[in-house]
């Protein structure tokens, strides 16, 4: 890592160019961390309309809709359309219906995109990894690969404005949580919300959504518009009926649309079913029983459900039905190999004779319960998501041994399909789909044994979260190891690993901000450590578990829970876990201000370092980093320089990508204390220099002075504190880790204040709110306060729609409740300022 500090051009969420001891910093809407766009030309009428799910041309009583996506694209005010709607309720129809008019005239580039090519079980195993992969590159992204998810919603948000494009999306929900849980209906992916976000706020074109409930991230924002479909009204319903031949008078015909509530599948699979059995009468439905017990059935699954439990009885014995059956092993399209293999080995007497299958394949499109073979991938099957879940439900009841020998065939037929050691999510895809189906099949324990330890985790490297930091991912692969998400892992599994889960588990929802859901985890795996006497276990799970309480903001909790690691890390005698833990306590108490046990922890762990291992003479990572932060808080930044310059390169050689950047915070923070130092400003006790409230030193803000001449070097400095803490940013992006992400924005925040670009660093600020207020990350909360209210005095104006009275406010509120005494010294500068 180069350490030049001339820094001639910076980019970030900002250009600073040095020149003659001044900064001037040119000021772009591009998000923290994303370098302005490379000028090559446009796509020139590029189209790609094939993940589209082909379905029936035919749409009935969708004017108002079509005419409402025909005004967003050819109207200014409208960057984002979302169009929401039930499952079944017709959003792919009405999607593939103005696709196949042609009515997106005028574009450049169209691309279309359906998530549920990726699973639409709505559990949490979606990821978008495959759609930025492949969209980055149609798109014309020929760089080095972007493993951060949020970098790679930005690069393709920039992509995609380069010329008039319509980007559709089709199928958003499996990548968003439940409406009404802890996540409240967010998008799960990183890189999502920042491609929606940025499409939002400025757009090229049309970014066009369908999805079961809205995108929370866009409330409130403007140039979007989300819209709801209500079901098929009645004389909707009847076109349906008579383009399909049935019979009935009008009357006959409206009762039905309103017995199946205008529900668009239900319907379109009704008329299909009378016509092929009953005659084409409509009176013939009064013939379909209702379901008496299906635990699995919804408002918006009841009607469907309730037909293809007569196209059960009716394909009883036909390969058609087994077919059906077949689907429901799968949360996703079918692919070829995967159906061959099931064929093959005679699973679910499926016919082995190719011309009896394709007949049996074309009857069930005939009839909708498969989709229309698509273009791009004639062989692979796909269906609706609700035929697919009343089909694998009623297998698994009706025929447990079936569901699991196919589940086990496909197990191995997917181990067997990926490389040894896979380098990248897309080729992980198989590794994942082996878990899936071994976790399915009951074989827990040999999933997690052959697959998921070995070859996805890497056993101790952790593989996906330190070197991919695919967090997501990985979390939505340890799901299936889960009675209950994220409670009760399988009984298939032995006491240890159901441990070690729970703790993969809790530490990965940290990492992703969803705190409220880590903690029950964390709690639960510590007792089963505790009682199966695991002291080294134990000791780590009672120290991600005061993390965890740091976090939240629960101080006493955490120093409760940094204690007991420490006291298990002894028992244990394990030297590793004796250093590390006591460091995990001195930052728990560091943070409730309790400066002098927090030193006197973080030298007793560095000496238990030097002994155990005498070639290290210094903390490295996160202990490392925690004490630098403590140092940091004296202004000692010459030891944290040292010290910070030496570990990077530990980190680098390992390609560790949150020590990495961890390493470059601690060196930003200290470049920006230096530069302070030279100034000659007085150093007030207990307060990190960083971080206090005085006017900014340049930029826009008039310079301080000696006699006639600048602070010498003051300027180039800042530009050098600015290059690392961008590095910062980016790296803890990459890394997943939102946490600590955040200790980068305001780190970053607090620099661009110093250098008077009160823009940047109210970016910077108002980032950090969303993800605290989203994770409950109550500290970061108190953190982001202050350093607005410091940012407000400076600049002379409301930050994020408050004064520097209303921020001071919430953040001594904080402090109150949280014991967050770490933060007292800043609160009563600020507070000296503000009531002056």
């Amino acid at each position: 890592m180069s350490d030049d500090t001339t820094a001639q051009t910076i980019v970030g969420n900002s250009n600073v160019f040095s020149t003659a001891g001044n900064i001037h910093i040119e000021h772009h809407h591009y998000p923290p961390g994303s370098a302005p766009p490379s000028p090559p030309p446009p796509l020139s009428g590029k189209f790609d309309l094939s993940r589209l799910p082909t379905t029936d041309s035919t749409l009935f009583g969708r004017e108002d809709e079509l005419a409402l996506i025909d005004q967003a694209w050819q109207e200014d005010g409208i960057n984002v359309l979302v169009l929401t709607a039930m499952g079944g309720a017709g959003k792919t129809s009405l999607l593939r219906k103005w696709i196949d008019d042609k009515r997106y005239r005028g574009a450049d580039a169209v691309y279309t995109w359906s998530f549920y090519l990726q699973g639409s079980s709505g559990e949490e195993q979606a990821s978008a990894a495959e759609f930025f992969d492949n969209a980055l590159a149609w798109f014309g992204h020929d760089g080095s690969p972007i493993r951060s998810e949020h970098d790679r919603g930005v690069k393709l948000a920039e992509l995609v404005r380069r010329q008039r494009t319509l980007l559709l999306l089709d199928g958003l929900e499996p990548l968003q949580y439940p409406l009404g849980g802890a996540m409240n209906g967010a998008l799960k992916d990183k890189g999502l919300i920042s491609l929606c976000v940025q499409l939002a706020a400025n757009g090229n074109g049309l970014l066009l959504i369908s999805s079961r409930q809205p995108v929370m991230e866009l409330n409130g924002r403007p140039h979007q518009h989300q819209h709801e479909l209500e079901p098929l009204n009645a004389a909707a319903g009847i076109s349906l009926f008579h383009a399909a031949g049935i019979i009935g008078t009008d009357k006959e015909l409206c009762a039905a649309v309103e017995a199946y509530n205008g529900h668009a599948l239900s319907l379109s699979l009704l008329a299909k079913y009378l016509s092929e059995y009953e005659k084409c009468d409509i009176r013939q439905q009064d013939t379909l029983r209702g379901l008496t017990d299906f635990p699995e059935e919804t408002a918006e699954s009841r009607h469907a459900f309730k037909v293809m439990a007569a196209y059960e009885r009716q394909l009883s014995g036909s390969p058609d039905l087994q077919i059906l059956f077949c689907m429901g092993l799968f949360d996703r399209p079918v692919s070829a190999g995967a159906m061959s293999c099931l064929r093959k080995e005679g699973i679910l007497s499926l016919p082995s004779d190719e011309r009896v299958f394709r007949a049996a394949c074309g009857r069930l499109r005939k009839q909708g319960l498969l989709n229309t073979v698509r273009p791009d991938q004639p062989q692979n099957l796909d269906t609706h998501p609700l035929v697919r879940q009343y089909f694998g439900k009623r297998l698994a009841e009706l025929h447990p041994e079936s569901w699991r020998q196919a589940h086990v065939r496909l197990y191995e037929h997917f181990k067997a399909a990926a490389k040894e050691l896979p380098d990248t999510l897309e080729e992980m895809e198989p590794l994942f789909a082996a878990v899936r189906h071994g976790c399915a099949a009951g074989m827990h324990q040999q999933a997690l044994d052959e697959v998921y330890w070995p070859r996805i985790r890497r056993e101790k490297d952790a593989y996906l979260c330190k070197k991919l930091g695919a967090f997501a991912a990985d979390l939505a692969v340890l799901a299936h190891f889960f009675a209950v998400p994220w409670h009760t892992p399988a009984v298939g599994l032995t006491d240890f690993w159901q441990a070690d889960v729970l703790n993969w588990a809790a530490f990965r929802l940290r990492a992703l901000g969803r705190l409220s859901e880590a903690a029950e985890p964390m709690q639960v795996g510590l007792e089963m450590r505790i009682k199966q006497e695991n002291w080294i276990e134990a000791a780590k799970d009672a120290s991600n578990l005061s993390e965890l309480h740091l976090t939240i903001g629960d101080l006493a909790q955490a120093v409760a829970a940094g204690r007991q690691s420490v006291d298990f890390a002894d028992q244990s005698g394990a030297a590793f876990h004796r250093m590390s833990k006591r460091t995990t306590l001195a930052d728990a108490l560091h943070q409730a201000g309790e400066l002098a046990e927090s030193h006197a922890l973080f030298a007793e762990a560095e000496k238990i370092l030097q002994e155990w291992q005498p070639n290290y003479d210094r903390l490295s990572s996160l202990p490392g980093f925690h004490y630098c932060d403590l140092l940091l808080a004296g202004g000692a930044w010459p030891e944290v320089r040292g010290r910070a310059e030496k570990t990077i390169k530990i980190a680098e050689r390992n390609n560790w990508l949150l020590d990495i950047a961890l390493n470059q915070l601690s060196l930003g923070r200290a470049a920006v204390q230096e530069a302070i130092a030279q100034t000659g400003l007085p150093v007030i006790s207990g307060l990190a220099p960083d971080l206090a409230c005085v006017q900014p030193l340049s930029g826009y803000a008039e310079p301080i002075r000696r006699g006639d001449e600048r602070i010498s070097g003051y300027d180039e400095r800042i530009s050098r504190a600015v290059e690392w803490l961008n590095q910062a940013v980016d790296g803890l992006r990459e890394a997943g880790v939102e946490d600590y992400l955040l200790r980068g924005l305001l780190a970053r925040a607090a620099c661009y204040r110093w250098a008077a670009h009160f823009p940047a660093a109210e970016q910077d600020l108002r980032e950090c709110e969303e993800i605290a207020q989203r994770g409950g990350m109550q500290l970061h909360l108190i953190d982001c306060h202050l350093e607005a209210a410091r940012l407000a005095l400076a600049s002379g104006r409301a930050v994020l729609g408050r004064t520097a009275e209303e921020h001071l406010a919430a953040a001594e509120a904080g402090i109150a409740k949280t014991g967050y005494k770490r933060r007292l010294a800043e609160a009563e500068q600020v507070a000296a300022v503000v009531r002056a």
